[in-house]
């Protein structure tokens, strides 16, 4: 080592000094970075429980909806109809079907009953639902059923096109394009339709 010039054994010893302070700096500075990206991560925890907080404060209203929702669906009772009788629970559900098919926006055209099997602990009313109106009114009207509370379940579905109807307005409206001539539905419509109370009532 002696041997080597005085100045290349000053460059030594001053690139071993900073190699040594090197070292020490990021030995101290570890744990600093450390508690940084600790602390960034935080915040971005905190930001994103905010948001999600912020986002359920937003559709309280709907949850609430919801939570009702599954409440009434987890109670058996509310998926029966409450009447006593069976003749009783048909004219319920008789009214909430024309309520349903009217705010549909389509036509009921008759209604009959028809027998519906039971199911265990339960007796069945059966409805035989006619109706007309557009690919729409039917949606609308399917949607309703999927969701009413007393349930009521679609045991069978025929849906066809009104042809005579179709090819009458077609002439009517080549007679006469200017006339205000109300348009007849296009879809016939046929629904099974059953419900349930509790059996011995």
């Amino acid at each position: 080592m002696n041997e080597l010039p005085l100045a290349l054994r000053r460059l030594i010893a001053v690139s071993l000094l900073l190699l040594i302070v090197a070292c020490l700096g990021v030995y101290a500075a570890a744990p600093w970075f450390e508690q940084i990206t600790q602390r960034q991560t935080r915040v971005e925890m905190l930001q994103r429980q905010l948001l999600g907080n912020q986002t359920l404060l937003a559709n309280e209203s709907a949850i609430d909806d919801e939570l009702t929702r599954i409440e009434q669906l987890s109670d058996e009772q509310a998926l029966l109809f409450a009447s006593t009788k069976r003749a009783l629970a048909a004219a319920d559900l008789r009214e909430l079907i024309g309520e349903i098919v009217a705010d549909s926006g389509g036509q009921l055209v008759s209604v009959q009953e028809y027998e519906a099997h039971d199911l265990l602990g339960t007796r069945a009313i059966g409805l035989r639902a006619h109706l007309t109106g557009e690919a729409q009114n039917l949606s609308d009207i399917l949607y309703a059923l999927e969701s009413a509370r007393p349930a009521i379940f679609i045991d069978k579905l025929t849906v066809a096109t009104s042809r005579r109807s179709t090819a009458r307005n077609s002439r009517r409206l080549r007679a006469r394009p200017s006339s205000k001539m109300v348009k007849r539905n296009s879809l016939d419509v046929r629904l099974d339709l059953s419900a349930y109370i509790v059996a011995g009532l």
